[in-house]
């Protein structure tokens, strides 16, 4: 949920019954990229008795059927080197869903940080979202980043709040970067129907910004990171 919520009180399946389920189905993800994936982390979704999931090296986007596990549709990106360069590589923890009651989106980040947004009924991409369908994180961003090997990627999903898609940023996971000029790690909300750049959050403070006089020596112009790489939360009531 909006929450991040990691528990439910679902008693369907009990200690009392654990030991009579059996593997209903399974579906394959090792050729969904160049490479079979090793490190599987998504969190599907099920939605309307479908489950979406991102999988396999590429971060393939799949749309399964709940009961059966038959392939309903595929979306992928072929980014190269782009892709390959990226600092959070494979399939990533997966999709975010978006309806207004008519429409229904799956929004996810591409390893080369890019938001896509596809039609869930179909897996096609959304032309009014972005340019086509996509939306590059790398640039609106308020700093130059290279746009193959800029040190900034994302394994978390989006999370969408009302119409506002919430996308943090990562940097390469368990390294020092190579210089205090790295990329910063921004926060962004954009419009979950155009895709459009509504506000963007410094995590470290501009001049002007609360928190700028916290930071030494003109911090701001030279420190990277920080950026935002778990799963948000998010409370509507409060607009936080």
């Amino acid at each position: 949920d909006l929450g991040s919520t990691r528990y439910a009180p679902l008693g369907q399946i009990n200690a009392a019954n654990f030991k009579n389920l059996e593997v209903a189905w399974r579906f394959k993800t090792e050729s969904l990229g160049p490479r079979p994936e090793y490190q599987f982390e998504s969190t599907p979704l099920m939605v309307k008795g479908k489950m979406y999931t991102t999988a396999g090296s590429r971060r393939a986007v799949v749309c399964l059927d709940a009961l059966t596990g038959e392939l309903l549709w595929v979306h992928s990106e072929n980014e190269g080197q782009r892709g390959m360069n990226s600092p959070r590589l494979l399939s990533g923890h997966g999709v975010a869903y978006w309806t207004d009651g008519k429409e229904e989106r799956i929004i996810y980040v591409t390893p080369g940080y890019r938001m896509v947004a596809l039609d869930a009924k179909t897996g096609s991409l959304v032309p009014g979202f972005g340019k086509a369908g996509i939306v590059d994180l790398k640039q609106d961003d308020d700093q130059e980043i290279d746009l193959i090997n800029g040190d900034v990627g994302l394994h978390s999903t989006p999370i969408v709040a009302k119409n506002v898609v919430i996308v943090g940023a990562a940097h390469l996971s368990g390294d020092v970067p190579k210089t205090h000029l790295n990329v910063k790690g921004y926060a962004r909300g954009f419009d979950v129907k155009t895709g459009k750049r509504l506000w963007i959050f410094h995590t470290i403070p501009k001049p002007g910004e609360f928190g700028y006089n916290t930071w030494e020596n003109d911090s701001a112009s030279k420190s990277g990171n920080t950026g935002v790489w778990g799963q948000i939360s998010v409370d509507e009531e409060l607009g936080l």
